[in-house]
């Protein structure tokens, strides 16, 4: 029953991105079309609806939230394809078009935010997209370390999801940090099953880090079956877990 409301409200999402974008939808199509072969694609929306349904967020704002996160990671991947003439490519009309599609994105990502009244999150989006873009660098220019490159352009998503989920429910400082940690362990365990270079060893720690945050944050909790318990213990620490021996 929760896999297939999931399913629904992934579908839900993929909807509300697609009417935010309308306007430019057939130009940004095909950048859809790529961005979607990627597991980040619906992974990560499924992680914000887990976290924030956890919480006890109504599932229209949930499925509001997992679009401006959608649409984030959309405009980075975007941002992403724009290599430098070190790849070969030519700052030409396509790549230009690409920055532009890119920034408009992120555009329709700040006036969601305004509309849904989560304008107070900005600082977290701008911290988040500072991240990605530092990923970017580290990756085109630095050759840095396949894990710390995922760490800063997806694991940061995973982690301001969790973070903002937490953080609009008022809850203690203290208690939304814990939340924000977790969000990093899943985005990591989640992303090292991707072509990203990682060894087994790698998924495992993020994988076990993430149970151990699960149960320290819910201990005393009367709640099970919940979407982000299936996320933690079946679908994460279960198939990845086992895929990672």
């Amino acid at each position: 029953m929760v896999e297939r409301e999931i399913r629904q409200d992934l579908d839900e999402v993929n909807r509300v991105v697609q009417k935010r974008l309308l306007p430019w939808w057939n130009a940004i199509q095909a950048y859809v079309d790529q961005a979607a072969q990627e597991n980040t694609w619906d992974q990560l929306s499924r992680a914000v609806l887990a976290v924030y349904r956890d919480l006890g967020h109504q599932r229209e704002y949930s499925v509001k939230m997992a679009a401006v996160f959608k649409m984030t990671y959309l405009a980075s991947f975007i941002h992403e394809l724009v290599g430098d003439d070190e790849e070969g490519q030519v700052y030409d009309q396509n790549m230009q078009f690409s920055i532009l599609i890119g920034d408009y994105i992120f555009g329709c990502i700040l006036k969601m935010l305004v509309e849904i009244g989560a304008d107070h999150l900005l600082d977290v989006f701008s911290n988040t997209i500072g991240q990605m873009n530092e990923g970017m660098v580290m990756k085109h220019k630095l050759q840095t370390a396949p894990e710390q490159v995922v760490a800063k352009t997806r694991a940061s998503l995973y982690q301001a999801a969790f973070l903002t989920a937490a953080r609009l429910k008022d809850i203690a400082p203290d208690a939304v940090m814990w939340y924000a940690r977790l969000g990093f362990h899943v985005g990591m365990a989640l992303e090292g099953q991707a072509p990203q270079g990682f060894i087994s060893e790698t998924i495992k720690i993020h994988c076990n880090k993430s149970q151990e945050l699960f149960h320290y944050i819910n201990q005393g909790s009367m709640l099970s079956g919940t979407a982000l318990e299936l996320l933690i213990q079946d679908y994460l620490n279960g198939h990845l877990a086992r895929a990672a021996i």
